[in-house]
């Protein structure tokens, strides 16, 4: 049976501990100031860009439109 999909989640985010973990590893490291979440690079974690590109035609659009009216 495959794994759930919070279950992968969970695996790849945090660890396999859930974000509110209490287990004595984990109460440790936030005792010693550590964070307990996702360590890796965030790649793709801004604003993707074709969303750019779709915003900047229509506002030429919008442009020419009222230039060319």
């Amino acid at each position: 049976m495959s794994p759930r999909e919070d279950e992968v989640y969970r695996q790849v985010r945090y660890g396999g501990h859930p974000p509110a973990c209490t287990c004595v590893e984990c109460c440790e490291k936030r005792r010693r100031g550590e964070s307990t979440g996702y360590r890796g690079d965030r790649v793709g974690g801004g604003t993707p860009a074709w969303f750019w590109a779709i915003i900047g035609i229509v506002i030429i659009a919008l442009i020419l439109t009222l230039v060319l009216k």
